[in-house]
């Protein structure tokens, strides 16, 4: 695991539990927190887009936050994230989530008026002087319609607090020249799951991903793995998930993931709209899919 890096490792993506109203259920989460601190998580992302941000209220994501920071106690990091528009409310969440507990919270790339990488720059700055907490950028260009270039990047390592980045960028040529300049300055995170050992021989520290929600330990040895130089075998392990990563993403996120962990004992309930719930033949998929992983884990915890 890196050192040189505040935050690394499998970082976990919440999807945000509903009851059958659409109101938000505090227990499941705890449940769910709980469940992946026990299996030494080494960070939780709340209300990012696995926990349908832009679908939640306000008043809504800070209880989610909150909640987050009450089931996790000190016992590991969490992360809120922001997925906004504009810069006001980009703030005001940032703030929000700071009074709640948040030493760092991860922000996605301003997106609908696709600015200049210029722009980007005096966005994530106006952030980082108004919010005192560290940035993890998100960049993800397939829904933004923003992409970051590579020296962006290093010149917000510089400039700003930013101390990561969450790389959803499939452009493989971006991620290795992101490496090149600003791997010693800001951890890199692996944002695409089905390609994370690759990330991880570019340069990555670690991801923030959603499946790891289902199988924490399975993920944490393909990082381990990945991070000592064993390629081979991280990419032979995480071969074996790739039924589930593919299922997980056959429907928009976090449908699929809600159905999962179902599945587990915890009900996340519905999505909110414009979501759909998980069909019912991705959730025959599923029933035969997350069982053998979910037993597997065992495998994996600590002697």
């Amino acid at each position: 695991m890196s050192t040189i890096h505040k935050y690394a490792g499998i970082l976990t993506s919440l999807a945000t539990p509903l009851d059958r109203y659409g109101k938000f259920n505090a227990p499941a989460l705890t449940k769910q927190i709980g469940n992946l601190i026990e299996a030494d998580a080494d960070a939780i992302v709340p209300v990012g887009g696995t926990g349908e941000y832009i679908s939640l209220t306000f008043s809504e994501r800070l209880k989610v936050v909150e909640a987050s920071f009450e089931a996790a106690g000190g016992r590991c990091p969490v992360i809120p994230g922001i997925i906004e528009a504009g810069i006001n409310n980009a703030i005001e969440n940032g703030k929000a989530y700071v009074e709640a507990g948040a030493k760092a919270i991860m922000v996605v790339t301003p997106y609908y008026y696709r600015p200049t990488q210029q722009g980007i720059l005096d966005y994530y700055k106006r952030i980082s002087d108004s919010v005192d907490a560290d940035i993890i950028l998100y960049e993800i260009p397939y829904r933004t319609g923003v992409s970051l270039h590579f020296e962006t990047v290093d010149k917000l390592a510089d400039m700003t607090r930013v101390v990561g980045i969450k790389a959803c960028n499939p452009d493989l040529a971006q991620q290795m020249r992101v490496a090149e300049l600003a791997k010693d300055k800001l951890a890199i995170l692996s944002g695409e799951e089905d390609v994370l050992p690759l990330h991880v021989a570019m340069g990555a520290v670690g991801g923030i991903i959603s499946s790891s929600n289902l199988i924490p330990r399975q993920w944490k040895r393909v990082l381990d793995l990945a991070m000592a130089g064993q390629l081979k075998e991280a990419v032979a392990l995480h071969a074996t998930f790739r039924p589930l990563i593919d299922a997980l993403f056959a429907e928009p996120n976090p449908a699929p993931l809600k159905a999962a962990l179902g599945l587990t004992g915890i009900d996340f309930g519905p999505v909110l709209a414009p979501l759909q719930d998980a069909s019912g033949p991705l959730r025959e998929r599923l029933a035969r899919v997350v069982p053998p992983l979910i037993a597997r884990e065992a495998e994996y915890a600590p002697n």
